[in-house]
């Protein structure tokens, strides 16, 4: 593991230097949906939004590289069931390295291999990632999570999209090792790409869900997550509605 995050970095620090200048340049262009995003889903020609059923079941692992534990490792893998659960729509491998800069802050940067089905179009991220944690009223705990990812599509001829992320989650403890969970996060694209994202809000995702502390290194999470996906033509917004089993790891 830690010879692939070692590669993982390597990989970064050689896509940021040869990243086009586009990803600095904001430009002026109407919204729509990255043509990256999987499993598109039929609409109607009335301007409503479409409707469909998934499953997300990602399991993620967080764990020490060093002895006081301040470094820190991160592998994720996210399998994602697409339209009204009729197979595969989309699995994203991420792995990245860390710092614990504090008890509740902390930063990482890494790679992100996304793979979309059933038309098997790749896509391939950097980002960078800075969270903050605090609790309010002694009990409910807040995090704040900012992500910029530089995103390379296939098919948008090696330019580089960036998209800018901000999570908001707070979690509430309750009896018997469980805990109450709701969250929102916004995904606003940077800059338009030629056959890809376009300047402006990408999408939303609300989730609430209930989870259980299994142990000091396991946790799950079952929830319900409505994920909005924006787009210039009315008639491509979507809703998806998500069941979402989430696996947390901490050896």
């Amino acid at each position: 593991m830690a010879f692939q995050l070692l590669a993982t970095i390597s990989f970064l620090l050689t896509a940021v230097l040869t990243c086009p200048a586009a990803c600095a340049q904001i430009e002026l262009s109407p919204i729509r949906l990255a043509e990256s995003l999987p499993d598109p889903v039929p609409t109607n020609q009335n301007g409503t939004t479409a409707h469909a059923f998934q499953m997300w079941t990602p399991v993620y692992i967080d764990f020490p590289m060093s002895r006081g534990k301040k470094l820190r490792g991160y592998f994720e893998a996210s399998p994602r069931l697409g339209n009204n659960l009729n197979g595969m729509s989309q699995l994203l491998i991420r792995q990245a390295i860390g710092y614990r800069i504090s008890k509740h802050t902390s930063a990482y940067v890494g790679h992100v291999w996304v793979s979309n089905y059933p038309d098997h179009t790749h896509e391939q991220r950097i980002f960078q990632q800075f969270g903050v944690g605090h609790v309010l009223f002694k009990r409910l705990e807040v995090l704040h999570r900012t992500r910029l990812e530089e995103r390379f599509i296939q098919n948008t001829n090696g330019a580089c999209s960036m998209r800018a992320r901000y999570l908001l989650r707070f979690a509430l403890p309750l009896k018997w090792r469980l805990y109450a969970v709701v969250s929102d996060e916004l995904f606003v694209n940077l800059n338009s790409v030629e056959n890809g994202p376009l300047r402006g809000i990408d999408q939303n995702r609300l989730y609430a869900g209930i989870g259980r502390q299994m142990s000091n290194q396991v946790r799950m999470e079952v929830g319900y997550q409505q994920q909005y996906v924006n787009a210039s033509d009315p008639t491509d917004d979507r809703a998806n509605h998500i069941l979402m089993t989430q696996l947390f790891l901490a050896p």
